[in-house]
């Protein structure tokens, strides 16, 4: 039995279907599966997202800084010496990735990244992705997020036959099954708890730091409320900008902070809801919501991560102009047009059963398999 490792520096709760429907899909095809993650320290562990798994094996790291340089080290030696395959997150900051470059060169043992091929963040030119160029390359296979970063990574010379597209996905299916299942006792009762009748409604749900541009959402709210009388915004989430939520929140009835929720505890929320409003960067919460039919807006925001290729503008969702007065008139313009909202809600649904965490887990496995067996 081959041993494929998967090395995280910390496990959300988001990826955790996607592990347990690879690990059973693995060993059909008599491959082990085994996972080694860490947890995270500081401001980005404030979103409150990270889980356990039985199964897998949690690993403190080890947080090395230098100045504004942190790095980190994850002692999985004892996983690496019997794995044929480890998998690693592509992030100049993982120390074990640098000694797993090296030792390929002289053991059998195959290396794979896992990631967006740059620091969609940051500048492309950075002195961080300049760094992610130069070491690229030096793995036996590339699992890329989306079409867009496997053109990223073959423009730096890696072959595109050996890169896996997984189009990076969560549990749609599930979302969409416990959407459909909630009562109109149910969409009452929560209408009740915020007091809320008779209402536009729009969301945001989402981890709440400095690329989210809050500020940015917040004086968006204020323009659409100027115009909209009745119009009234839910925010869920967590993070080191929260406050400015909570502030807004203590400030106007109209704004509602609800706090963090995943799986099921988040559906009712986008039941209820209209819009769903991320100016700033937008990931794999655009799969939240076309799972749960809620039409997303967001801006031409340069630093988006690698999910923003799946909304397709005008038809399961918009992106404006990156200007609040340009991104309200969008919001504001939607909220009145009944008929474009509907439309857009049914290009939502479509649009979740195309991107699936069982079809991103046959895409890894087929990769697995050709990097231990095809060529790699």
């Amino acid at each position: 039995m081959k041993n494929v490792l998967i090395l995280y520096k910390f496990l959300p709760q988001w990826r955790v279907d996607f592990f347990n429907l690879l690990r059973e899909t693995l060993f059909k095809e008599n491959i082990e599966l085994t996972l080694v993650y860490g947890k995270l320290m500081g401001e980005v562990s404030k979103k409150n997202d990270e889980v356990d798994l039985g199964w897998g094996i949690y690993m403190p790291n080890k947080f090395i800084k230098f100045g504004k340089l942190e790095l980190i080290g994850q002692p999985a030696f004892r996983q690496i010496r019997n794995a044929d395959l480890i998998i690693v997150e592509q992030a100049n900051k993982l120390l074990i990735n640098y000694f797993l470059m090296i030792i390929r060169k002289f053991t059998k043992k195959k290396l794979a990244f896992w990631g967006h091929g740059l620091n969609l963040q940051s500048n492309s030119n950075s002195t961080g992705n300049k760094f992610k160029r130069l070491y690229s390359r030096q793995c036996d296979w590339w699992f890329a997020y989306t079409k867009s970063v496997s053109r990223t990574i073959q423009s730096i010379g890696f072959s595109g036959k050996k890169i896996t597209i997984v189009q990076n996905a969560i549990d749609t299916k599930f979302l969409q099954k416990v959407y459909g299942e909630i009562s109109d006792e149910k969409i009452s009762e929560l209408k009740n708890i915020l007091n809320i009748t008779n209402c536009s409604i729009g969301l945001y749900c989402g981890g709440m730091y400095k690329e989210k541009r809050l500020d940015f959402l917040l004086d968006t709210c204020y323009k659409i409320k100027n115009e909209i009388v009745n119009f009234e915004m839910i925010f869920i989430g967590a993070g080191p900008e929260d406050y400015k939520i909570k502030e807004a929140a203590f400030k106007y009835k109209w704004i509602h902070y609800v706090g963090p929720k995943f799986n099921t505890d988040k559906v009712p929320y986008f039941k209820i809801a209209d819009v769903f409003l991320m100016p700033g960067l937008v990931g794999l919460a655009i799969l939240d919501a076309f799972a749960m039919q809620l039409p997303i807006i967001t801006t031409n925001y340069p630093y988006h991560s690698p999910e923003i290729e799946y909304l397709e503008d005008g038809l399961n969702g918009i992106i404006t102009e990156d200007s609040s007065e340009k991104y309200s008139r969008a919001v504001i313009s939607l909220l009145k047009d009944k008929g474009k909202l509907e439309e857009l809600k049914k290009c939502c649904k479509s649009s979740a059963e195309r991107y699936t965490v069982e079809k991103m887990v046959k895409n890894f496995k087929d990769g697995i398999l050709q990097a231990l067996f095809g060529g790699a």
